[in-house]
């Protein structure tokens, strides 16, 4: 037996794995990963796990059955990649997964704000990344420095609730850097291995918009994929991964009977399933790294290094700037 075998069985823990789009060239990698790199991933994982479905995972929680050894795989954002690259791999492993749609995205196959703003840096041409940064009304900020994205992100929390200034733009069919439309997650949706889960409407960051602002967010949210999809499952992925007290009752309040956010650690073995933490996947992430991350002893580790067992909502730093501080949640990933 392999050191990695044996220490998954002794410390194997499971829980809930977040990834976000596929694609064969990444711009993000702690964010995205390539279809290889995915595969080896999920083998890994149906190799020395047992994957079952996210709605199974939260029943065994529900009723007090065990959950060691138990996986579940997830996709936030519904993104284009997911047809063309991720139902060949899962039908190919038999592995199940659950997609969390964005409403709104999915009504137009719209691109996400942090996707164009990170593939205008990475171009340094100048011109596209300027406008980015002058469109949520801050300063320069040149598109070389270490943590300017980190920056622009801080501050379209912060400042806009997580959504870019004006109305969604859909992106080119053939990009993978959109959402599927609902008429696309319809057709994937014949594969019995996916069912759907809630994004909200239009992506904000919750605890930054009034409370019945996130009611209706959810609740919306969740009537709109009911109607368009099968098999939709009344969870919500907070955005970003952020909630508070007021996100939590917002959900409970529209009926949600769970919610997944970003924490970068394996749960507990009974956890509140209004914070259920999930380890999220990029390119980066090696397979035998993921399994680590999924192991009981190092929870406390990986509390530590993410400063606390939740990700903190973004606070003023000062009375005069509006400007907040997000804590990190599993690196540096925008969901």
């Amino acid at each position: 037996m392999d050191t990695w075998r044996l220490l998954e069985r002794v410390f194997g823990w499971g829980g809930v794995l977040a990834y976000h789009g596929v694609a064969e060239s990444v711009h993000s990698p702690v964010m995205h990963v390539t279809p290889e790199r995915l595969r080896a991933q999920l083998t890994r994982l149906r190799d020395r796990y047992h994957v079952v479905t996210l709605d199974e995972l939260l029943s065994r929680w529900r009723h007090g059955r065990s959950t060691r050894g138990c996986v579940a795989i997830t996709f936030d954002d519904a993104y284009a990649g997911i047809g063309r690259w991720v139902v060949p791999v899962i039908r190919d492993l038999d592995v199940p997964v659950t997609i969390f749609v964005a409403a709104e995205h999915a009504r137009m196959g719209a691109r996400y704000w942090w996707d164009t703003a990170e593939r205008a840096r990475l171009t340094r041409s100048g011109g596209e990344w300027d406008r980015c940064v002058a469109a949520v009304s801050m300063p320069p900020l040149p598109a070389r420095e270490i943590g300017s994205m980190a920056r622009l992100r801080e501050h379209v929390i912060a400042r806009h609730g997580g959504r870019w200034p004006g109305t969604l733009q859909p992106a080119p069919q053939e990009s993978p850097w959109r959402s599927h439309t609902f008429e696309e997650l319809r057709a994937i949706a014949r594969e019995a291995r996916i069912d759907f889960g809630v994004h909200t409407l239009t992506h904000p960051a919750l605890p930054m918009i009034p409370a019945e602002e996130q009611r209706r967010e959810i609740r919306e949210a969740h009537r709109v994929l009911c109607d368009e999809l099968p098999s939709v499952l009344p969870v919500i992925a907070y955005p970003y991964g952020l909630y508070d007290r007021a996100t939590i009752a917002a959900a409970r309040g529209v009926g949600m009977q769970a919610a997944v956010t970003m924490e970068g650690r394996a749960p507990g073995a009974r956890p509140d399933p209004f914070t259920i933490p999930r380890v999220g996947a990029g390119n980066l992430h090696a397979p035998e790294s993921l399994t680590l991350r999924l192991h009981r002893v190092l929870r406390p580790a990986l509390i530590v290094r993410n400063r606390g067992m939740h990700p903190r909502v973004p606070r003023p730093t000062s009375a005069q700037a509006s400007r907040r501080t997000m804590s990190r949640a599993d690196g540096m990933v925008v969901e």
